[in-house]
């Protein structure tokens, strides 16, 4: 049975008395929805004023039908299957994983959530299952038809809960998705997951209210679940006006491909295939990429997660009642008894037997998932490993904080209550208080509670119970100064749920009779002075200068900015309009990059191309595999992009020779930057890096003699300081000098540098030993780790203001 305990408002039931109550009418039905990655869970309150008790929340009991039986619990899993010729939802669906018959995104689909808002279809799914928005309908339908079926009224107010980072289209594909399964949202029925899983821990732990009243907190919110990793950085402070606790994110990570589901198929190809072998007497390589994968992974992912859960749990029951002896720990093993199915083409009959995991085995499986030093993703051809301080790290340094500076951590996620992982995160924020619970199921109810609890402030109220603050000012560059239109601290939306900020003392700053007029549109964070946003309006001839300007702009609680500029008096004239999505908040989503590569196939495989843009895709292609450092892979498609070309091309070569190098592979390195030179002889990036891999190897006048074809071209400042190296390793010194002059000569300002050309900046500096010029270096990598842009303007003229409302 689940897990439906009744928590009560206590405290806070001094809220839901007085005046503010009186346009409540008889009892309030609400619903909080966590739509998860891996499990679903339904909220609810009902509270009627007139009973004079204190509101509660419970999560519902969803029955969910099997091939064995119904299955009752607060828990749904988020998958879909369709099988024997109907449609399974929840723990039905689960179970049918292991089914060698159905195929991922035909018949069983999972971990959709991921693939919100992205391009992507299921091709071979049927009609009503082709795409993340269809699936999530389904679950929520289903979600819908339990919490009617338990009380057929229909809720006053819903709140589905959503990631931190999921930005503009995302959170429209699950408004759609509510859309089908018939559940009405409204604005403001989106929470975030971070948000509503401290609303549930203020209600459960009053003490931890107390702590927050005095002064601001900053709030790190660890959601290790099944399927992904979220962190969020969060500014708690109360707002002195009426004590209402507010809120600024400060920075959101999110990654998709870090969950207890990455831990399970470790699990699986580290030590259940490893058992499997040796008890059925295979050579190792007799089960084949086909066979691992696509059969056997299948069948014991959910061994793999009852090995660790059960693990888990002895675990921390002996660490409950005393220290356990560390000898003891590394000798404890879990057995899964019982014969478990797992054929695969050429073995139909195979199976394990009794799978074990033992302490030992499974810190050996958590090493890389819990190492500090190597934070990058690690992927095998089966399965993916990455360090949960990867996305710790990164929102940390976005938000421009040190680990010492965060006061409050919480640990949400099933994920989380892995012993190993605790204790990590909790000793690497050894000053912050950590905020969990000891209940593994209650933990993965928090984020539903909070939704509901949530959606009751907003029934009663017209509010959140959480209130969302910007905490900077945001503004509109003008050629007068600045012009305020989201003031730093106030209360989101802004100015209202509806309302729009007018201003009318713009003007046009030129006059242009004959042509379009080109118009920048600046938007700042006043704070650091840096550029959120820089566009060009064209505006049609002809235009006079001083023509009056008419400006809207408004904050919706998500923190989404819009901006509207037309001309005042005349409506014929095409209006300028922009939505910044977060633009105070740093999200961080590496998994962008999945999500893209996962685009561009998607388009290869189902729009009909020509020779020349299957190449052109094949290279973009080979750049993202990069960026995750698949350099092989990267090869591989430039490789079958200029076979598809017919022809070398310079720059692919050039790329080649990059990721050769970052494999270590010198000879094929300098190989393909010689036949990138072959392609095109005036190629500098190309003459560069042959000059710097002659370099490496102590080849300096080889590596002179590159350069200077490259030199013959442009004297740019990366190639003036790699110019000082050489020189200087071959002892010539005064030349040295004078090259490092000329470098710092022609670079720009470092805030108009790209990433490259700052390395190379710094890596001069390092060498004249210029202190200014390293703190400069260091100054501009600190603001870019914090997601700030680089200093790229658009074109045209700024507007003018009117002298009587100038901010300087």
């Amino acid at each position: 049975m689940g897990h439906s305990e009744i928590i009560s408002l206590g405290t806070f039931g001094g809220a839901f008395s007085g005046a503010r109550l009186q346009a409540v009418r008889g009892a309030v039905r609400v619903i909080g929805i966590d739509l998860g990655t891996t499990n679903s869970v339904v909220a609810e309150i009902v509270w009627d004023p007139n009973r004079g008790e204190p509101p509660a929340v419970k999560c519902l009991e969803v029955v969910q039908e099997t091939p064995f039986g119904n299955y009752v619990h607060t828990l749904v899993p988020s998958v879909v299957a369709i099988a024997d010729g109907k449609v399974w939802i929840g723990e039905g669906a689960k179970r049918l994983r292991a089914d060698a018959r159905l195929r991922r995104n035909r018949d069983i689909f999972y971990e959709c959530k991921n693939e919100m808002g992205v391009r992507r279809t299921y091709h071979l799914a049927p009609e009503g299952f082709r795409c993340a928005a269809e699936i999530s309908a389904r679950i929520l339908d289903f979600l819908r038809r339990a919490y009617l079926e338990a009380d057929p009224k229909e809720p006053d107010r819903v709140v589905v809960t959503v990631p931190a980072s999921f930005q503009l289209p995302q959170r429209e594909d699950t408004f759609r998705a509510a859309d089908l399964a018939g559940i009405p949202l409204q604005s403001g029925d989106l929470l975030d997951e971070p948000v509503a899983a401290f609303i549930d821990y203020v209600i459960r732990h009053r003490e931890a209210v107390e702590e927050l009243l005095h002064g601001e907190k900053n709030l790190l919110v660890f959601d290790f679940g099944g399927g992904t990793c979220d962190v969020a950085v969060i500014r708690l402070f109360v707002q002195p006006a009426d004590r209402t606790l507010a809120a600024s994110p400060l920075a959101v990570s999110r990654y998709h491909r870090l969950g207890g589901g990455d831990i399970d198929a470790a699990i699986v190809h580290q030590v259940l295939i490893p058992q499997l072998i040796q008890q059925r007497n295979l050579q190792g390589n007799e089960l084949d990429y086909e066979a691992r994968k696509l059969y056997i992974e299948p069948a014991l992912l959910s061994v793999a997660e009852a090995l660790k859960t059960g693990l888990c749990t002895e675990l921390n029951r002996l660490r409950k009642f005393s220290q356990p002896d560390p000898k003891r720990l590394q000798q404890l093993t879990k057995k899964q008894p019982g014969r478990w199915p797992c054929p695969c083409p050429g073995y139909p009959d195979l199976a394990l037997e009794g799978p074990t995991l033992s302490a030992d085995q499974f810190e050996q499986v958590l090493e890389p998932f819990l190492d500090r030093d190597f934070l990058y993703p690690r992927e095998t051809e089966y399965y993916l490993t990455q360090s949960i301080f990867g996305p710790l790290q990164d929102a940390l340094q976005r938000a421009g904080l040190s680990r010492r500076d965060v006061d409050l951590v919480q640990l949400v996620g099933g994920s989380s209550l892995i012993p190993q992982v605790r204790d990590a995160v909790a000793q690497y924020f050894d000053r912050a208080r950590i905020l969990t619970d000891d209940d593994p199921e209650a933990m993965q109810l928090g984020v539903a509670r909070g939704a509901a609890w949530h959606a009751l402030w907003l029934a009663v109220f017209g509010r959140g119970f959480i209130q969302p603050v910007a905490h900077d000012a945001v503004a509109l560059r003008t050629a007068s100064g600045l012009l305020e239109l989201i003031p730093k601290g106030v209360s989101l939306p802004y100015p209202s749920a509806d309302g729009w900020i007018e201003r009318v003392d713009l003007v046009v700053p030129q006059t242009s009779l004959h042509e379009p007029l080109k118009l920048r549109v600046e938007v700042v964070a006043v704070e650091d002075s840096r550029t959120l946003s820089s566009r060009t309006w064209l505006i049609r001839p002809p235009v006079n200068r001083g023509q009056a300007l008419r400006l809207r702009a408004r904050m919706d609680a998500n923190q989404c900015l819009r901006l509207e500029l037309s001309l005042k008096d005349d409506v014929r004239a095409e209006p300028f309009a922009c939505t910044l999505e977060n633009p105070l908040t740093v999200v961080l989503n590496p998994n962008q990059i999945r999500q893209r590569i996962e685009e561009k196939e998607e388009l290869l495989r189902t729009v009909p191309k020509t020779a020349e843009e299957v190449a052109e895709a094949l290279a973009e292609l080979a750049t993202d595999y990069a960026e995750l450092g698949q350099y092989d892979k990267a090869i591989f498609y430039l490789q079958q992009a200029m076979r598809r070309r017919g022809r070398p091309v310079a720059s692919w070569l050039n790329l080649m020779g990059i990721f050769y190098g970052r494999k270590g592979d010198t000879d094929r390195e300098i190989k393909s930057y010689q036949e990138a030179l072959r392609a095109d002889p005036g190629d500098t990036a190309a003459s560069f890096n042959l000059a710097l891999a002659y370099e490496r190897l102590g080849q300096r006048e080889k590596a002179l003699a590159e350069l200077n074809r490259a030199l013959a071209v442009g004297r740019g400042g990366p190639y003036l300081v790699l110019l000082t190296r050489i020189l200087r390793g071959l002892g010539r010194s005064n030349e040295a000098d004078a090259a490092l002059k000329e470098a710092f000569e022609r670079f720009g300002p470092v805030s108009t540098l790209d990433d490259w050309e700052l390395a190379w900046y710094q890596h001069g500096a390092q060498i004249a030993g210029d202190e200014k010029r390293l703190k400069e270096a260091a100054a501009e990598r600190q603001k870019r780790r914090k997601g700030l842009p680089l200093a790229i303007q658009a074109e045209g003229a700024l507007p003018e203001l009117q002298p009587a409302v100038m901010r300087k």
